[in-house]
């Protein structure tokens, strides 16, 4: 579907929010995935964490990533409940995280709900995501214009359409 590349330095970046990828996609299905591909060692305590099972539901709204509130929600008004403070509950959740060295892929649900550590001083985490659907992916509309931006994507799309678009690569044979 698309990629994105993140470079964090340490000192330059605070905690990645908690937050499901889906809630910014208008897709929904079982085949989806986001491929997290690290470029640094990342200790276990440093790296992606995941609520163990979230992806099942319910989808949240989208963190606005704004500084004092990470559950501040990114469609204000819209059905979506507003995301738990996953943060200032750790015990109430099941966390899991992983250490990771260069060229490993973690693999996940793009519902799964999953923040990062920040950067400690001197430490660099460079990472590239890559997202995937599969033939079961579907268009879910979503609150404002949620992803992807490719163009007449969103005006030829209706809820339940087959998630397909001729910008998008295949991958496979």
């Amino acid at each position: 579907m698309y990629e994105q590349v993140f470079l964090k330095e340490g000192g330059e970046s605070r905690r990645t929010p908690w937050h499901q990828d889906s809630s910014y996609l208008a897709v929904g299905g079982e085949h989806l995935a986001v491929a997290w591909i690290t470029f640094d060692p990342v200790a276990r305590e440093e790296s992606l964490e995941f609520v163990k099972g979230s992806h099942r539901g319910p989808l949240y709204n989208g963190s606005r990533f704004e500084l004092g509130d990470d559950t501040a929600p990114l469609y204000p008004g819209a059905a979506l409940p507003r995301l738990p403070d996953i943060e200032a509950q750790r015990e109430r959740f099941e966390i899991v995280s992983f250490a990771v060295a260069p060229g490993d892929v973690l693999l996940f649900h793009p519902a799964m709900l999953h923040g990062g550590a920040p950067t400690r001083p001197g430490q660099r985490r460079r990472t590239l995501t890559l997202r995937y659907f599969g033939p079961d992916a579907r268009y879910e509309a979503r609150p404002g214009r949620a992803g992807p931006r490719v163009r007449d994507f969103h005006e030829r799309m209706k809820p339940g359409d087959p998630f397909r678009h001729e910008a998008f690569l295949k991958v496979g044979g």
